[in-house]
């Protein structure tokens, strides 16, 4: 009797100790200690929400079709988990011929467009961006915020890190993401 009333006691510590802490991804940005193993940054109040849809528009007479879906990482070493971005894309220009088309990639592919951070000050959202020739200086943050009635405008840039690598053979690599004053898109 006596260890069957020691295991409860240690099952509900354990039970208790082992419970995640919640961070707001709201909150995330202004978190300046160290994830505790098991955390969650948590979309919980739907801010990450207003992001998520299907966005289109043009940039330097080429067409852009963004995907933005919501989705949950985990990380495997401390069980941290992370409500994130992800964003797809297709870029065709005039013809309508295909230049770039991540829309059918697997979450984990290096070349969908991968959530940081909220930043909720100015309501603008951060993402890792790898393109094709990110080896020779395709790679850097985009910024995005939506704006308008109902959150149905976006506006997209990328802030190039335009870091070049040993195995670019060719130079640095032209943008295709819009760089300059960034692009509005509408949401479909």
């Amino acid at each position: 009797m006596k260890n069957t009333i020691i295991t409860i006691i240690v099952l509900i510590f354990t039970t208790i100790s082992c419970k995640a802490q919640i961070i707001l991804v709201e909150n995330f940005e202004e978190y300046n200690q160290e994830l505790p193993d098991g955390a969650y940054v948590k979309d919980a109040n739907n801010v990450l929400g207003k992001f998520v849809g299907t966005w289109k528009g043009t940039y330097d007479n080429k067409s852009y079709e963004f995907k933005t879906v919501r989705y949950t990482r985990t990380s495997s070493n401390r069980n941290l988990r992370f409500d994130k971005l992800l964003i797809r894309y297709k870029i065709t220009d005039t013809n309508g011929a295909i230049l770039v088309n991540t829309l059918n990639l697997p979450n984990d592919n290096k070349y969908v467009i991968n959530g940081t951070y909220l930043v909720a000050k100015t309501n603008s959202y951060v993402l890792s961006y790898l393109g094709k020739n990110g080896e020779c200086g395709q790679n850097g943050d985009v910024f995005i915020s939506v704006y308008g009635t109902n959150n149905t405008k976006m506006q997209l840039f990328l802030s190039v890190n335009g870091e070049i690598y040993s195995d670019c053979t060719t130079g640095p690599a032209k943008q295709i993401l819009p760089t300059k004053g960034g692009m509005s898109l509408t949401k479909q």
